[in-house]
């Protein structure tokens, strides 16, 4: 579903609405009981459905997480997939993709969910009525101001409802590199407009480029603002492994270099499924096909 918002005001959508929320700490009894005592009854917050990221990574209300690496080494792909796997969990997600028109995003999601690179057209209409009530697309193209985005995100959240946003990328919202003040402003509205309307933000980056491309990055590497990977909650690197390409080690690695809710940090390789543009958790299994009755 596209979200054209081309006639719509965004002036009441620029200002987050103030809330007070001086409270006593002993108010916090039965989210801290809960806390160290999971309710059976509680739902898990989403998660990529890799198995080997299972009790590792998690997607909490609440917060951004940014997706860093190499320019062309697949982490818009890798975050298409999760992105998959987000709508399978019933998520409502919405795409503001400034780099990459709707119809190849499409195009990707749907060599994605059908694990091959021949749907047929009787899958492509299915899978686009699946989308319906899980996925938007922000109908923009090319550079924006960042102040348009949040105001674009706060109308789909309330028109919409939408848990969870994927901005690709941070430097299509900012004048330039060097502009470190528009970019902490930025990221800073960005977590603030998390906590407030308790939804995730997926942010998209890219790194500095290093003497070679034999290396994984770090949260360190990230262009721009060093506040930035200060500010988010979670920071994922994706690197194409180059060298392990044409052997059995994994072709692509996705490091948590930070979590701030989370225990967890480390790196999962993959194996990248060119036909179905799937990272595969290991070398020659078969990729998923996604179910659309769910």
């Amino acid at each position: 579903m596209q979200l054209i918002c081309d006639n719509i005001d965004f002036n009441a959508y620029q200002v987050e609405p103030e809330v007070h929320k001086v409270r006593s700490a002993s108010e916090f009894l039965q989210e801290t009981i809960d806390a160290f005592f999971l309710p059976k009854d509680a739902t898990l917050p989403p998660r990529p459905l890799w198995e080997k990221a299972g009790g590792k990574i998690a997607f909490r209300k609440g917060e951004v997480s940014l997706w860093a690496g190499i320019n062309g080494h697949g982490k818009s792909m890798m975050l298409s997939q999760v992105t998959l796997d987000l709508m399978l969990q019933h998520e409502r997600v919405l795409v503001l993709s400034f780099e990459m028109l709707p119809v190849r995003q499409m195009q990707r999601m749907c060599r994605q969910s059908y694990a091959d690179d021949d749907p047929s057209k009787e899958f492509l209409t299915t899978f686009h009525k699946w989308t319906d009530g899980r996925l938007w697309i922000y109908d923009h193209n090319g550079a924006i101001q960042w102040q348009k985005v949040v105001a674009v995100m706060r109308y789909a959240q309330e028109k919409f409802g939408i848990t969870q946003f994927v901005i690709d990328s941070l430097m299509k919202c900012v004048r330039g590199e060097a502009d470190y003040d528009a970019q902490k402003d930025f990221v800073n509205e960005l977590c603030a407009f998390a906590q407030s309307r308790q939804v995730h933000v997926h942010l998209v980056h890219h790194v500095r480029k290093g003497e070679n491309e034999d290396q994984i990055p770090g949260k360190f590497d990230a262009k721009g603002a060093g506040a930035i990977t200060d500010m988010v909650d979670n920071v994922f690197i994706v690197w194409r492994n180059k060298k392990a390409e044409r052997t059995e080690k994994p072709t692509a690695m996705l490091k948590c270099d930070k979590q701030r809710n989370g225990e967890w940090e480390g790196i999962l390789g993959f194996w990248f499924h060119m036909p179905s543009m799937q990272y595969l958790e290991k070398d020659g299994a078969n990729p998923m096909r996604y179910s659309l009755n769910k």
